[in-house]
Formats: structure tokens, C-alpha cells, sequence
């Protein structure tokens, strides 16, 4: 029986051949007349490209049950590295085309003639636009990671970048494609495409609805360290969202508008009538202007979404916190607190300064549990601390799983980690360099960076080039068969 990610990555790689393999099918079954192998080619580029797409709208669909079941984290790196995948295809496919080496035609003759895109100039039009605008959409979200852009603006302009060119792109297709003209790649295109739109309008229209019919009250909003925020929800009406411990949500203060929403950790265990708290760090558009929402104020909530708890198969868990990625952390404890989880549980938390650092215990209420330590760690100490000295990297975590309460657990336990992006690759390098088996390491990463040194980080990406490669393999193979 294939694995969740092993399926996951069979299904994914049949949906981006799959117009290709209906349209080579077609041809065969009408006897199309064979083009150039390089045209052939071309084109088959072009067709995976596009599908790959059309996916990357249904990954971002927020879909509860396939969030929940592979995980939002997995699911944003497949978006993100395959985009690449799809740029670099849709880029490449024209060039391939024989027509660069045959002989210039008559110098009357129009470009889209020349290109042998169907559809008159038009086809050409809206295919050279349609590659135009994901360029700046990859370039941008790319570009985004590496600078201070307005995540609202960039949302906003991502999304009608997308939209511009599932337009655009199936226009192209449809019009200028050879295997369009058959009805069943035809339906394929316009059922991608369909789907594309569907998981668009589910984000930015119906759940938007769905939260102003189910709204929330901001019922506690207080500072529990230097630039962290308590933010405590209660649903207005008897519905309220259900999660499990370590889920996230996206959440609005005051508004509806569905580019303006961002991502949180829930930091309370299930159960609670309802309500939902997060701790939210001043860092960004929003989060900037927390001081001036008061109780009472209405929230909105989308979530909630993918899947961090602590392993059933387990017998010991050690948390890995940098900052603000101790929220989840916060929730997963509160939880084990609920159902007097006896294992041993082991929470390492870094944070620069110790004003920063809010009070996990009593947060959570883990000095009830049976049988759980926290071990803080400050970068920069005062002459009165007391606990670990260090930044949370390979030197850091060394150190932290040296201590007394960790050494007998660390090389059987799972590993669970949630923090700033390098600290985090710095603790997967570290942990599975240790000896501690990849499939014992749990990251939850909001932020996703194609420079990631860890071998978790790596293996995604020799995922990613083999899931590229295949498809290249795919294309062969379905022109052989041809």
C-alpha cells in the first residue's frame, strides 16, 4: 500500500501528463499526421507546463480534508518548487519549435504564421502575455521572501496575476494548441481550468461569505512579552471552528476583504466553547496594528488547516521553538494537558531576548503534566539567567540535547520544529546528522525558501527534480508511443 506522500506525488505527476497523454491518445486513435519530433516536443512542453498551472490553484485551495491529510506544508513547497518547474517549461517550449532553423518566409507573412499558432495573431497574443504575466507572478513571490513588499499588496496583485493568466493561457491553449481541436483535450483544458477558478472563487469569494455569516468576537486582546500579542476569539453565533492542537488559521480583524487575511498558529487546545487564541508577533501589515483592536471588535476566521500534532506512535516527543514558533507548541501541550498525556515531553525555546519569550506554563498549563520540562534558551542573557546561553543552531542544539532532561530521549524520540526559517534548517541539519531518521522530523514552516541546507529541505527538492524529470520521461515515452 503506497504511503499518503508516495500516492501523493504518483497522483500528482498523472495529473500534469494527463491532457498530454488523452491528446497523444486522440492522435493516434484519428491517425493525426506526425509534425517534426522537435515540434512534438515543443508542444508537449507547453501542455505539462500549463497543466502544472492550473494545479498549483487547487494546492492553494485551502481544501480542509487534503490539507489535513498531507499537511499545508507540503502542499506550499509543491506550489512553490513546481511553479518553477512550469515557468521554466512554458519558457523553453517555443524554442524547441523546427520553424527556427527553416528557411525565412515571405515577408508578408505574420508572425503567428510563421510560429504555426493557430488562431491567427491572436493565439500569438495571448500566449506571449499569458507567459509574460507568470513571469512577474513567480518573479515577484520569489522576489517577496527577500524584501519588504506589503504582503496585502503582493496577495492582491498575485491573485489577478494568477487569473490573468489561466485566462490568457487557455485562450492560447485552446485556440493555438493541435490537440485542442480534439473534444476530449479540449474538455480536459476547460475541466483544469474549471477547477483552477472553482478553488479561486472558494477562497477569495465563498469562504469570505461563509466567515461574514459566521463571525467572531474578540473577547481577550493583552501583551504577554516585548511585541507578542494574546489574542483570545469567541464565535458570535453557536457555530464555532473545530481544530485539532497545532492547526493554524487564517485570520481578518475587522474586515472582510479576502487578500487581507494572515496566517496564525492556534495556541489553545480544542474544546475551549469555541474559542480560538493565537499569539501573534508585531512583524508585518497587520500584526503592526493589533494595539488598535479592542474587545469586542469583530474577527474572521478561515480555518482550520493543516495537520502538526504529536505523533500517536511516539514515546517521546522533544519540541524545537524558535520565537513565535512556540504557538503551536502552546496548543500542543494545552491539549496533552487535556488528556494527561504521560509521555515524556521536552519543549527547547529560543528566542533572542528573554523579554521576548512569553510564559509557556502558564499558558498551557503544562506543569499539570505527568511528565514535561521546559528548556529556554537566550541569545542574548542578563546577568540573572538562568537557563541556556545560545542561539537555537547546531552549537545551540547541542547543548539543549546534552541537558539531563533531554539526553536519554533525544536519538529515540520524534522531533518537532516551528521557528524562523534558518533556525529551523539549522535543527533539522543537526538532528538528522545526529543519527535521528528523517521520518522523526516534523517541521511546520510558514516560509519557504529554495536555499534550505537541511536534508529534509533537500529531499523535497530531489522530489521535486525527480517528479520534473519523470514528466520530461513521460513526454518521451508518449511521443514513442505515438
Amino acid at each position: 500500500m503506497l504511503r499518503p506522500k508516495a500516492f501523493w506525488a504518483a497522483l500528482y505527476l498523472l495529473l500534469m501528463l494527463l491532457p498530454l497523454l488523452i491528446g497523444e491518445w486522440a492522435a493516434r486513435t484519428a491517425g493525426l499526421e506526425r509534425r517534426p519530433w522537435l515540434d512534438e516536443w515543443a508542444s508537449g512542453l507547453g501542455m505539462i507546463g500549463f497543466a502544472l498551472v492550473l494545479l498549483s490553484f487547487f494546492l492553494l485551495g485551502r481544501f480542509k480534508p487534503l490539507s489535513g491529510w498531507l499537511g499545508s506544508d507540503l502542499l506550499m513547497q509543491t506550489h512553490q518548487l513546481f511553479a518553477r518547474t512550469a515557468v521554466l517549461m512554458l519558457l523553453l517550449h517555443p524554442f524547441f519549435y523546427s520553424l527556427w532553423r527553416a528557411p525565412p518566409g515571405p515577408t508578408s507573412t505574420s508572425a503567428a504564421e510563421v510560429l504555426r499558432i493557430g488562431g491567427g495573431s491572436w493565439g500569438l497574443v495571448t500566449g506571449v502575455l499569458a507567459l509574460g504575466c507568470l513571469l512577474v507572478l513567480v518573479a515577484s513571490a520569489i522576489w517577496r521572501q527577500r524584501s519588504d513588499t506589503s504582503y496585502e499588496r503582493w496577495r492582491l496583485m498575485h491573485s489577478a496575476l494568477a487569473l490573468a493568466v489561466v485566462g490568457l493561457g487557455l485562450h492560447h491553449t485552446l485556440v493555438s494548441g493541435r490537440f485542442a481541436q480534439f473534444g476530449a483535450v479540449a474538455s480536459v483544458w476547460w475541466a483544469l481550468a474549471g477547477l483552477a477558478l472553482l478553488s479561486w472563487l472558494w477562497v477569495y469569494g465563498v469562504r469570505p461569505l461563509w466567515q461574514g455569516a459566521h463571525p467572531y468576537r474578540i473577547e481577550k486582546l493583552e501583551r504577554c512579552a516585548d511585541r507578542i500579542w494574546r489574542l483570545e476569539i469567541a464565535p458570535r453565533s453557536p457555530k464555532g471552528a473545530r481544530f485539532r492542537a497545532g492547526q493554524f488559521a487564517w485570520l481578518k480583524l475587522g474586515h472582510r476583504w479576502p487578500h487581507r487575511d494572515n496566517p496564525f498558529s492556534i495556541s489553545n487546545a480544542p474544546g475551549e466553547g469555541g474559542r480560538v487564541q493565537f499569539l501573534i508577533k508585531e512583524a508585518g501589515d497587520m500584526t503592526r496594528g493589533l494595539a488598535q483592536h479592542t474587545v469586542g471588535d469583530t474577527a474572521y476566521l478561515d480555518g482550520p488547516h493543516g495537520r502538526f500534532d504529536l505523533p500517536p506512535e511516539a514515546t517521546a516527543v522533544v519540541m524545537h521553538a524558535g520565537g513565535i514558533g512556540v504557538a503551536p507548541f502552546v496548543s500542543l501541550l494545552a491539549d496533552a494537558v487535556a488528556r494527561q498525556d504521560p509521555r515524556p515531553l521536552r519543549l527547547i525555546y529560543a528566542d533572542k531576548l528573554r523579554d521576548q519569550m512569553v510564559d509557556v506554563v502558564a499558558l498551557s498549563g503544562a506543569d499539570a503534566l505527568p511528565d514535561f520540562q521546559l528548556l529556554p534558551m537566550v541569545e542574548q542573557p542578563d546577568a540573572a539567567w538562568e537557563g541556556l546561553a545560545g542561539r537555537l543552531d547546531a552549537i545551540g542544539l547541542a547543548k539543549a540535547l546534552a541537558h539531563p532532561a533531554v539526553a536519554p530521549l533525544a536519538n529515540t524520540a520524534y522531533h518537532l520544529v516551528c521557528g524562523p526559517e534558518p533556525m529551523m534548517d539549522a535543527v533539522e541539519t543537526a538532528l538528522v546528522t545526529r543519527g535521528v531518521p528523517p521520518e522523526r522530523v516534523v517541521s511546520e514552516h510558514f516560509k519557504y525558501d529554495f536555499s534550505g541546507l537541511s536534508p529534509l529541505a533537500k529531499r523535497m527538492r530531489q522530489t521535486w527534480w525527480g517528479l520534473s524529470a519523470a514528466s520530461l520521461l513521460g513526454l518521451v515515452l508518449a511521443l514513442v508511443w505515438r
